[in-house]
C-alpha cells in the first residue's frame, strides 16, 4: 500500500530524523511504499537573524542559510534524509491537493510529538496532524506511537473539541506515552495502545549497518544536552570525575555544527563509556547500543516520554529528576533483560501496525 506520512518537521534534530526513518524501514519491509511530507520548513528573515547573531555570540559555524526554502541548510542532516528516506518535496503546508498527487491507501501520523499544542503552533498545525484537511478520505487513518508531550491534558476546549471530533475517524490509534492511552479515552472518547517509538522498531544491527567505521571504545562520557544550564554542566562534570572520564558535550538544534552527522551521533553514543543526556532519543540510543546511561528529565520537553519508556525496561533508576541530588549507585546495566524486555515490546507493537494497515 502507498503510505503517507505526516510527522513533525524534519529539521535539525538527530532524533526526528531517526524515527521517521526508522518508520519508513519499517513498513518498507512490510511491503508498503511510505513517503513522509516534508513540510514547516521555511525559515523567514528574522529567525535567520536570531540564529546568526546567537552563532556570532557563541563563535559558532551557523548552519541555518537565508533564504533556503526546504529545510536548514545543515547538508549532512540534508544528505541522509535524502539518500536514506522517501520524502515530498519541501511544502509551507500540508493541503488535501497536495495529500492526493500521492495517492495513499493510508495516511498515517506520527510519530513524536505531533498532538502536541506546544509543538504545533497555530491550531491550523495541530489540525493538520488529525487530518482536518481532507476530512472525507477514503482511506485509512492510522496514528502510530504520537505523543500529547506530557501527561497532563493542555487542549484549550477548541482544540478539543475539534482533535476530538477527527481522532473519532481514525481507524487505529496508538501512543508513544502510557499516559496517552487514558487522554485519548477521558478527552477524545476513543481507544489507544501504547507502542514504542519507531526508532526501537529496528535493531542495534539495523544502525550499524549505517555506520562506516568499526566500534572505537573510548575513555568519554558524552553528554548530549537539548537544554543546557548550570547545574546540569556541574552534574556532568561531577559524573566524569567520579568515573574518572573525559566530558564531551554536545548539543543540538542550532547547537549543531557544519560537519555533524547523523552517522557521527550515533557513532559517538556507540563508542562512548557513558552517555547522560536530556533527549529522549538520546536515551533510546543508549539504550539500543547497550551504554551505561542516565536520562535527565526533561520537564520543559515532557518528563512522561521517559518515564514511559524506561519503566517499560524496568530501567527507572536510570531517570534524574534533580540534578543537584542524584547519586548513581551501580553503573552496570543488566542488558540481557533489558533486551528481552526490548524484543516483548517489540513484537507488540510491530504486530499493532499489522493489524492497523492490515
Amino acid at each position: 500500500m502507498k503510505i503517507a506520512i505526516l510527522t513533525q518537521p524534519l529539521r535539525t534534530n538527530f532524533g526526528g530524523i531517526l524515527q521517521d526513518y526508522a518508520l519508513q524501514m519499517v513498513l518498507k519491509r512490510m511491503g508498503h511504499e511510505p513517503i513522509t511530507v516534508d513540510y514547516d520548513c521555511v525559515y523567514p528573515w528574522w529567525r535567520w537573524m536570531l540564529g546568526r547573531f546567537k552563532s556570532l555570540v557563541m563563535r559558532t559555524s551557523h548552519h541555518i542559510q537565508y533564504p533556503h526554502y526546504g529545510r536548514s541548510g545543515q547538508e549532512n542532516l540534508n544528505r541522509f534524509i535524502h539518500e536514506k528516506m522517501t520524502i515530498t518535496k519541501p511544502e509551507v503546508t500540508i493541503t488535501k491537493e497536495l495529500l492526493e498527487s500521492l495517492h495513499p491507501d493510508v495516511i498515517l501520523v506520527g510519530s513524536d510529538q505531533v498532538w502536541s499544542p506546544w509543538c504545533n503552533v497555530p491550531i491550523k498545525y495541530l489540525g493538520n496532524m488529525f487530518l482536518d484537511f481532507w476530512s472525507d478520505f477514503p482511506g485509512k487513518r492510522v496514528a502510530y506511537a504520537a505523543s500529547f508531550g506530557g501527561s497532563e491534558w493542555i487542549y484549550t476546549p477548541e482544540q478539543e473539541r475539534l482533535c476530538g471530533a477527527l481522532a473519532k475517524k481514525f481507524d487505529a490509534i496508538s501512543v508513544r506515552e502510557a499516559s496517552g492511552v487514558q487522554l485519548c479515552k477521558e478527552h477524545f472518547g476513543v481507544e489507544a495502545t501504547h507502542v514504542l517509538d519507531p526508532t526501537l522498531l529496528l535493531t542495534v544491527k539495523d544502525y550499524e549497518s549505517l555506520l562506516s567505521r568499526q566500534q572505537n571504545a573510548t575513555n568519554t562520557l558524552l553528554a548530549y544536552i537539548l537544554d543546557t544550564s548550570l547545574e546540569k554542566l556541574t552534574f556532568l562534570e561531577r559524573m566524569a570525575k567520579k568515573y574518572n572520564l573525559e566530558l564531551k558535550i554536545k548539543g543540538a538544534n542550532d547547537d549543531i555544527s557544519w560537519d555533524d552527522s547523523i552517522e557521527d551521533w550515533l557513532s559517538e553514543i556507540r563508542d562512548a563509556a557513558m552517555v547522560i543526556t536530556d533527549s529522549f532519543h538520546g536515551s533510546v540510543f543508549s539504550i539500543l547500543f547497550q551504554r551505561p546511561f542516565l536520562s535527565i528529565v526533561n520537564k520543559r520537553r515532557g518528563a512522561e516520554r521517559f518515564i514511559s519508556l524506561l519503566s517499560k525496561l524496568e530501567l527507572e533508576d536510570r531517570l534524574v529528576d534533580d540534578v543537584t541530588t542524584y547519586e548513581l549507585t551501580d553503573l552496570t546495566i543488566d542488558w540481557s533483560e533489558v533486551d528481552t524486555r526490548l524484543v516483548r515490546e517489540r513484537e507488540m507493537s510491530l504486530e499493532f501496525l499489522k493489524d492497523a494497515l492490515g
